[in-house]
């Protein structure tokens, strides 16, 4: 524009073609065509080339202005001379191209850079523009100075390249925000994941508010809102930054922002549009970040939100790859950390233990290896009040995450319900003699509560019942003395007798599956002293000592069965810190002798599928040679320091520690009948809501009721029976107390 706005104004023929418009022709063709389209950057040999060939056609018509042999004619000639040789040494350059792979040779390579110097579009047109001006405007200055002044602006100064950069940059210039269109700027950042933002106004924002933050350095991410931290400065607001998700990436507010520090946009998301992006859903969730000291087992986590935090709530946040991991919370603590000089900031902080990753087809937790970055956002579980599940006996609180038991594993390796009063032993024990009769497992429950003969009811013929307590309290009463000591009293009537029944239970082919008994019940002798003057003391046995005739029969006769892998009878010990209980708890000495022969029982059983659950609500006082053979422990409320330090050696310190502070109704499980591995915190089932669900699929196996003979017809048959079954069977070897 400027070299036409010069010929026309300035050049005597104006734009009429002729050899004053040689210079405009070839300043067009060289300049424009070959440096602002063809090599604007650099000129290959190709477009070297091109731009001698416009040099030619623009320089050659000025011939027949020219008188041969003058200067002039030289000048001309030496232009044209220029042009055409840089013509051929381009053709030569290109047709002589070595291939791809082959060192060129260096005369090649000489040529090759001549032409790509000298066929520049500035230099051909800055030798044409000063020919054209030397040969047809010599006689004018002012046009000389014009086309020279021209030539200079265009070549040197290149004003449409600044004009065009200028209006790309300012078209290019994000929207200058005012105070009111953002939340702050972002005055620190506290690796990894945490912005401090200084907001422009005074209104609090809440945890959870989603806001847009921009780095002009680094790509824009997605800010969640946590608490202000205080400063010399002021209160700062804490925001976790995440990834931005594909559907809110350059949505809403603009992302660019005229400034050279990071800023917090706010984000205007419809209910419906968050509806459908995953993690804003998660966010609601929000309720903490990953702290310092976390290890591979434990999560330590700052607190942000503490709604639907407590001892047994499950906690969710992402490790590695593992979408969702989670962990238990087990214990709390206040915190406060000096951040800026005399700046303090408190906060609590959980501790969870890891539970591992939910395993849907399998229906339990997986192990899942190493822990979560620092400042990861924590999520709480979301409730759920689905009924409880066939298989499970408890749920993780408020989660549709059940907790099965293998009830096999629970006889064969022994299991203890330990806690005190009125926190739902009883309850959880009828729950597993449920389950054990379902799988066909025998229960010989000894009862000094007399709960289990009400509670199982449907599980027990009271007519049966009846007539075969009648057999042994009438084998137990009386006796008499005896030379031997040890054949005096009716212990030993009364121990045949046990065995007779325990034999038929385990082994006969009725329908039965659940016997009840109270050993207090029992009025049984055995001689406490030696024969003088034909006399001797008899004694009464204690319930320990009628506990160890029916757990020395049980074994006896599961040994009489030989050795199985499978479950087949379970001794239920209500109460077992009076039936099984510590050397230095008895009440009297028999006690110590009768402990070892229950636990000798417990010891030996499990290769003949013998085994027990114990119920207590005095850990210190049972027999730890028993309670050691508990390999799955239900561990609820508990407060003395001998059970706690007990049960720490089972559940872990942690665990052990939030005992004091159980609800009814929930436990500690742990152990190999549980489908966790590692100790968790459960709720158990409310009894309604568990028998509606597990007898819909599991009806109670209830005995064929026996026909009840008149009272007179049962005491003769009994006796009729115990004499004709003690002349056809021999004593059996049993322990002999």
């Amino acid at each position: 524009m400027a070299m036409v706005l010069v010929q026309a104004t300035i050049i005597d023929t104006g734009l009429t073609p002729n050899s004053n418009a040689i210079w405009l022709y070839s300043g067009i063709a060289s300049l424009l065509l070959g440096s602002r389209l063809l090599n604007p950057y650099f000129t290959p040999p190709a477009d070297s080339l091109t731009n001698a060939f416009a040099a030619l056609l623009a320089i050659i018509p000025a011939a027949q202005e020219i008188a041969p042999w003058t200067p002039d004619a030289y000048v001309l000639g030496a232009v044209i001379a220029y042009a055409a040789l840089l013509s051929v040494v381009a053709i030569g350059v290109l047709l002589t191209r070595p291939a791809h792979g082959i060192q060129p040779g260096m005369f090649w390579r000489l040529c090759d850079r001549a032409v790509k110097g000298v066929g520049d579009p500035h230099i051909i047109f800055t030798v044409l523009v000063i020919a054209s001006a030397w040969l047809f405007h010599r006689d004018k200055p002012v046009e000389v100075f014009a086309i020279l002044a021209t030539l200079t602006v265009i070549v040197v100064i290149k004003p449409l390249e600044s004009v065009a950069a200028y209006l790309v940059w300012w078209l290019g210039q994000p929207k200058v925000l005012a105070n009111t269109d953002a939340i702050g700027t972002v005055v620190a950042h506290q690796s990894p994941g945490i912005v401090l933002i200084r907001q422009a106004q005074s209104q609090a924002l809440g945890t959870g508010v989603v806001m847009r933050v921009t780095d002009p350095h680094g790509p824009e991410l997605l800010g969640i809102a946590l608490n202000y931290v205080g400063r010399d400065e002021g209160n700062l607001l804490r925001v976790l930054t995440t990834s931005m998700p594909q559907r809110l990436a350059g949505g809403g507010q603009s992302s660019a922002v005229a400034a050279d520090v990071g800023m917090a946009l706010p984000m205007l998301i419809d209910d419906d549009e968050a509806a459908n992006i995953s993690t804003l859903q998660w966010i609601k969730r929000l309720r903490g970040i990953v702290d310092s000291d976390s290890s591979p087992d434990y999560l330590l986590f700052e607190v942000i939100d503490d709604d639907g935090i407590a001892e047994g709530c499950l906690a969710e946040v992402r490790v590695g790859d593992e979408r969702q991991v989670i962990y238990q919370v087990i214990d709390g603590v206040t915190r406060e950390e000096v951040v800026q000089q005399k700046n303090k900031y408190g906060y609590a902080r959980a501790k969870a233990r890891k539970i591992g990753a939910w395993d849907a087809a399998a229906s339990k937790f997986v192990p899942v290896p190493w822990m979560p970055r620092l400042n990861s956002p924590v999520f709480l579980m979301e409730s759920d009040d689905a009924p409880p599940a066939q298989d499970c006996i408890g749920h993780f609180p408020r989660t549709p995450y059940g907790v099965r038991v293998d009830v096999s594993e629970c006889v064969t390796h022994n299991t203890a319900i330990l806690g005190i009063l009125g926190v739902g032993k009883s309850f959880l024990a009828i729950e597993l003699v449920e389950r054990m009769i379902a799988q066909g497992i025998k229960v010989l429950c000894l009862d000094l509560t007399n709960q289990y003969a009400t509670l199982l009811s449907d599980f027990i013929d009271p007519a049966f019942e009846d007539a075969k307590r009648a057999e042994l309290v009438a084998a137990g009463k009386g006796g008499v003395a005896n030379q031997n000591k040890e054949l005096g009293g009716s212990r030993n009537a009364f121990k045949r007798a046990v065995l007779e029944q325990v034999r038929a239970f385990v082994t006969g082919s009725d329908d039965h599956y659940l016997r009840v008994f109270n050993p207090a019940q029992f009025r049984v002798t055995k001689q406490a002293s030696g024969m003088y003057q034909g006399n001797a003391d008899l004694a009464h046995l204690t319930a320990s000592e009628i506990t160890a005739i029916f757990s020395d029969a049980a074994l006896f006769v599961c040994q009489e069965l030989g050795m199985t892998d499978k479950a087949r009878l379970c001794l239920v010990y209500e109460e077992a810190h009076s039936l099984v209980p510590e050397w230095n708890s008895v009440a009297a000495d028999g006690d110590k002798s009768a402990t070892a022969t229950s636990a000798r029982a417990i010891l030996q059983g499990r290769k003949y599928g013998l085994g027990c659950l114990l119920i207590t609500q005095r850990t210190a006082n049972v027999t730890k040679t028993i309670l050691n053979q508990c390999n799955t422990v239900f561990a609820m409320r508990t407060f003395d320091d001998t059970g706690k330090d007990f049960l720490g050696n089972y559940i872990g310190s942690d665990y052990a520690s939030v005992l004091p502070s159980l609800q009814p109704r929930h436990a500690v499980i742990f152990g190999k009948g549980s489908s966790c591995e590692n100790p968790v915190l459960i709720r158990l089932n409310d009894q309604e809501a568990f028998r509606q669900v597990f007898r819909a699929a599991n009806p109670p196996k209830v005995p064929t009721p026996q026909p009840q003979p008149d009272d007179v017809g049962v005491a003769g048959d009994v006796a009729a029976e115990g004499t004709d079954d003690t002349a056809a069977r021999p004593t059996p070897s049993i322990t002999q107390f």
